[in-house]
């Protein structure tokens, strides 16, 4: 292996300037009390309300790693690499809008004692990548089939405020999230996508388990405390610590105001409220809605941010993957599972991707995730690797989605539930006319 990463592999070369964590908060716990009866709503605030609003957009990918850290590391250590040994499937439940192409292996990294080593395989003929996430959920380096070229690498990671003089990656944050993805072509192929997946390999020093973050049913506040202290934990990039600080002085100045309750509240309430109806602003391009330029790597578009880390943690640039969600019949983007669909791709028209595409098939949750549903085929997601997938007469191919559409289309069917399902569109290694928007995928047909 080599001891240094292309220049390519790193996107942070040189450290930023940090946060004191002093200068963020001495004391989370101390930073705000809601005290007790609240006055009406409608008397918050606005300074108070819209610091409160921008702090918990702008922190609540950190909570989000933060529990994503604390269910992969259950059982497990960090600064050690986990390999799941078989596909996800309607009993993966750890992380939303999971993929049924590649086994994932993961690894927590705690930078704070010290460097790390991760070793990369060489990916032959196999789609393979390692995505390395800072705790703001932004995509700072890759090996791997693409961004290695498929060779072997070591990528030695190096804590914020480090020289990079000596080789080596600078991260944004102490913690990291590596995330590797090895494409399996089929159940008779696991073995090898196996055997390749335990080349991913880490050295580093062993650290302490970090304390759990409050789960989704805490409560604002509970939330907001531990927002902060993560804050606090991981500063922010250069560029946003202004902002952070002036939003963090309106809050210590309002909170012993009488209306402060209202205003965290109301602020609060805000936040979740757009980062909730995020994807549902997106304009949708005949029945498709395509992501941002920035997914993954998202600058300062903290509202998409947060809504990504909500519907879509650890979602790849681009450039390594494009993920098209159906738009849906519905607002929620859903569609009716008692009813059969269908999607026609024109000789020549299929999902232009270098390493490989899938539809995949989601129910959603009363909280709004997207899992994958049992169903009588065991199939989870279809596409240029399913056995038995047919092409139409004249070269196109045409995929049946809901109910059992009869014994002479099972081939290209996608089970669903009877309920509404999700479907998401995955093409690995876009090709350009896919990254330009010059290629459109069709419309989802509802008979």
């Amino acid at each position: 292996m080599t001891s240094q990463p292309p220049d390519h592999l790193a996107r942070v070369s040189h450290p930023l300037p940090l946060f004191n964590r002093r200068s963020v908060v001495v004391n989370a716990g101390a930073l705000f009390s809601l005290g007790t009866g609240s006055p009406a709503w409608a008397r918050g605030s606005a300074p108070a309300r819209n610091a409160v609003r921008e702090i918990y957009t702008f922190a609540y990918p950190l909570l989000e790693m933060a529990r994503a850290r604390s269910r992969v590391l259950t059982g497990g250590q960090a600064n050690a690499m986990r390999h799941a040994s078989a596909l996800a499937d309607h009993t993966s439940r750890r992380v939303t809008t999971p993929n049924n192409d590649t086994l994932y292996s993961a690894a927590w990294i705690d930078l704070s004692q010290g460097p790390v080593t991760l070793g990369v395989p060489p990916s032959r003929d196999r789609y393979l990548s390692l995505a390395l996430m800072d705790m703001y959920s932004n995509n700072f380096a890759y090996a791997g089939t693409r961004a290695s070229a498929g060779r072997a690498v070591e990528l030695r990671l190096l804590p914020p405020g480090a020289s990079p003089s000596g080789g080596g990656i600078v991260a944004p944050t102490p913690w990291i999230w590596a995330l590797g993805r090895t494409l399996v072509e089929g159940t008779g192929d696991l073995a090898a996508a196996r055997a390749l997946q335990q080349g991913l390999t880490i050295t580093g020093p062993s650290v302490q388990r970090p304390d759990d973050p409050p789960g989704r049913q805490a409560t604002a506040e509970t939330e907001f405390r531990a927002m902060v202290e993560l804050i606090a934990a991981n500063p922010p990039p250069h560029a946003h610590q202004g902002l952070i600080r002036e939003a963090l002085r309106v809050v210590r100045e309002a909170r012993n105001d009488l209306d402060w309750a209202a205003a965290f509240e109301s602020g609060v309430a805000d936040a979740r409220h757009a980062i909730e109806q995020e994807p549902e602003t997106a304009q949708a391009q005949a029945g498709w809605l395509y992501p941002k330029p920035s997914l993954g790597n998202f600058g300062d578009d903290f509202l998409y941010r947060a809504s990504i880390a909500r519907w879509g943690l650890a979602a790849l640039e681009p450039v390594e993957a494009m993920y098209m969600r159906g738009a849906g019949s519905s607002p929620d983007r859903t569609y009716d599972g008692t009813r059969l669909h269908r999607l026609r791709f024109q000789p020549g028209r299929l999902p232009p991707a270098r390493a490989f595409w899938s539809l995949s098939l989601y129910e959603t949750t009363p909280e709004g995730d997207l899992f994958f549903t049992p169903n009588p085929l065991n199939r989870y997601a279809i596409g240029d690797r399913t056995p038995g997938l047919t092409r139409d007469a004249d070269g196109g191919v045409t995929l049946w989605i809901g109910p059992d559409p009869g014994e002479a289309r099972r081939g290209n069917w996608l089970p669903a539930p009877d309920g509404r399902f999700a479907l998401v569109l995955r093409a690995y290694l876009p090709e350009p006319e896919l990254l330009s928007g010059d290629y459109r995928l069709p419309p989802v047909e509802a008979l």
